[in-house]
């Protein structure tokens, strides 16, 4: 069984109940004791650092993930047990507003129409740069211009990362490459933008009062835990290429068919983790 509250955890104020150690006490434990490490601590020069297996920034040692992945909205994970989120990229929410708060309010309501129509079934959460307490990794900064949480399209740092994500886009089709999600635009409705004409369109429209309000796109993976891996001895998921959204991910097996009779109750066997899509054929363990 996984542990669904480790962020929470990690989020804490030291304190009495943790069950981690102190830095800040430590340090001043250390300087006026010559330098001297606690029974059962290692010193700090003995730690190895590590990297987040979110983003895979550097973090302290002891640390589950950076302080940016923990904040990526914990608490939807109580909905979502069999789940947890992972980032898919940024994306960009253009929008029409003659102010830079005007922007945030509209991107955010963009955000959440992105996560609750199915415009695009590989975005299950998406959440606002401006909404974070802590600044992004630099693994999601770094492959940007610039990440500010709104850009008037008509500045300098505007344009460059409207180039940016234009250059990126895969246009013209719904159906994504098996291993590469490559829409970056959205408008203000969360729907996908995949025509260039559209978009050609919506920033003359806008003309100056066109803004791109930058988010983190999320989406749900499964998790194996431990009583599913002693339960089924034979493999569980494998990757296939769904037929409703195009994308090759990894299917989960839902039911096995236990009777011997010829009839087919039509179970399916497993479904698509983006889209939900039911998948149908013979017993997986068939081919073992």
């Amino acid at each position: 069984m996984t542990d669904h509250y480790a962020d929470y955890e990690a989020l804490r104020p030291v304190g009495e109940a943790t069950r981690m150690p102190d830095r800040e006490l430590g340090t001043h434990f250390d300087a006026q004791n010559n330098g001297r490490s606690i029974a059962g601590y290692p010193a700090e020069a003995q730690q190895r650092e590590a990297n987040c297996p979110s983003c895979g920034t550097s973090i302290p040692p002891g640390q589950p993930k950076c302080r940016f992945c923990l904040t990526l909205d914990p608490s939807d994970e109580q909905h979502h047990s069999d789940t947890e989120l992972s980032l898919l990229h940024v994306v960009h929410l253009f929008v029409e507003s003659t102010t830079y708060y005007g922007a945030v309010a509209k991107g955010a309501a963009a955000a959440r129409l992105l996560a609750t129509n199915e415009s695009d079934p590989a975005v299950d959460e998406c959440q606002l740069i401006y909404d974070f307490d802590e600044e992004p990794a630099a693994q999601v900064t770094d492959a940007w211009p610039a990440l500010s949480p709104a850009l008037r399209v008509a500045s300098k740092r505007g344009e460059e990362v409207l180039a940016v994500a234009r250059e990126r886009t895969t246009w013209g089709s719904t159906a994504h490459s098996a291993t590469e999600h490559a829409t970056y635009f959205y408008d203000e409705s969360g729907s996908a933008i995949r025509d260039q004409a559209h978009l050609s369109t919506l920033l003359e429209s806008a003309d100056d009062d066109g803004w791109l309000v930058p988010a983190i796109a999320l989406q749900h993976s499964p998790v194996e835990t431990r009583s599913e891996s002693q339960e089924h001895q034979i493999p569980t998921k494998r990757s296939l290429q769904c037929r409703e959204c195009g994308r090759e991910t990894t299917h989960r097996v839902s039911e096995f068919e236990e009777s011997a009779d010829s009839g087919w109750s039509g179970q399916p066997i497993c479904e698509c983790t983006l889209c939900g899509a039911p998948c149908f054929g013979p017993d997986p363990r068939a081919s073992q």
